[in-house]
């Protein structure tokens, strides 16, 4: 069974992500790591055995782990949820074995959860016994559909008028709008009273500014990108949505035929559209994967992520 609905949509129609007493197997894709939160922490506690998930990563999964606590009855662990993280990427045979196997989950709920689809996401939409949920990336005339949700999501009873300014003046992401919506609610004044001044305010005292470290990078100024993002490689929270910010930069500069359906592209168009004439196609695919694996890193909050940051730093140098 497969479902795709825009975010408001899919809230609507499935409020607590999974179906009570409808136990098995889900496979749930959403585009942002911070919509995809949301949508995780809807599910009521008392669906859930003990009132929690076992949460994994796809690392802590293998076909024999598999065999030992789904396919084996064990009385202690029989109705013990399991939530996985970053599904898409799941080890082969792991796959194989979730598509082919024929397994019995009892009563749990094992809940795969994609940031990107891939070739096991789509067998998955073709099983009928599979929950296969999908929440789809808005078109660029419902942003103000996507803010009012995160609004309500977030209890923000923000006006129409700030709701608009910020449409226009933030990043057409929902890691952007949730962003600044919680700098706004440690404000200290009454959500519903602040006024397009003071958001005008906050954002010229945003210190992390998204819009010109991809503008650096785009425009090949690697060295100083590096050197100004280095500092900022501990706040986790913030790289994590940078490094997901930069993966949907670059799709945008792959393909930049999004904006024919646009009457006036914005600044921020028009700059994706000359900076896509500096790079290949091969060189969009390396870069893509870099900072794919940069989201993974800050997700683990890993050393290893300053060390990746220094070493193109340097080779940077030798450009």
């Amino acid at each position: 069974m497969f479902s795709s609905f825009f975010p408001w949509e899919f809230k609507n129609n499935y409020p607590n992500l999974l179906q009570e007493g409808s136990y098995g197997l889900y496979a749930f894709s959403c585009y942002d790591p911070f919509l995809e939160k949301i949508f995780l922490n809807s599910v009521p506690k008392h669906f859930l055995e003990g009132s929690k998930w076992s949460v994994l990563n796809p690392q802590d999964i293998t076909v024999e782990w598999l065999e030992n606590n789904i396919n084996t009855l064990d009385f202690f662990s029989a109705g013990q949820s399991y939530k996985v993280l970053m599904s898409e990427h799941l080890s082969a045979p792991v796959q194989e074995f979730l598509l082919e196997e024929n397994i019995d989950w009892g009563n749990r709920y094992f809940l795969l959860s994609f940031q990107k689809e891939n070739k096991f996401y789509d067998k998955l939409k073709k099983k009928e016994a599979v929950h296969c949920l999908k929440i789809k990336t808005p078109n660029f005339w419902d942003f103000d559909k996507l803010m009012k949700f995160i609004c309500d999501q977030m209890s923000l009873p923000l006006s129409y008028s700030v709701q608009s300014y910020l449409i226009e003046n933030v990043p057409s992401e929902a890691s952007e709008y949730i962003h600044i919506l919680k700098k706004l609610a440690l404000l200290g004044k009454p959500i519903q009273k602040l006024t397009i001044e003071d958001i005008q305010k906050e954002l010229a005292n945003e210190k992390f500014d998204t819009f010109l470290f991809a503008k650096l990078w785009a425009s090949k100024k690697h060295q100083n990108f590096f050197q100004k993002l280095i500092p900022f490689v501990n706040d986790h929270g913030e790289m994590i949505k940078f490094f997901s910010f930069m993966q949907s930069h670059i799709l945008k500069m792959s393909d930049t035929s999004y904006m024919a359906a646009k009457a006036r592209p914005s600044k921020y168009d028009k700059e994706i559209d000359l900076h896509s004439k500096m790079w290949s196609g091969a060189e969009l695919r390396d870069e893509m994967r870099f900072f794919g694996n940069c989201e993974i890193l800050a997700k683990q909050r890993s050393s290893e992520l300053i060390q990746t940051l220094r070493l193109r730093l340097v080779d940077s140098y030798q450009k």
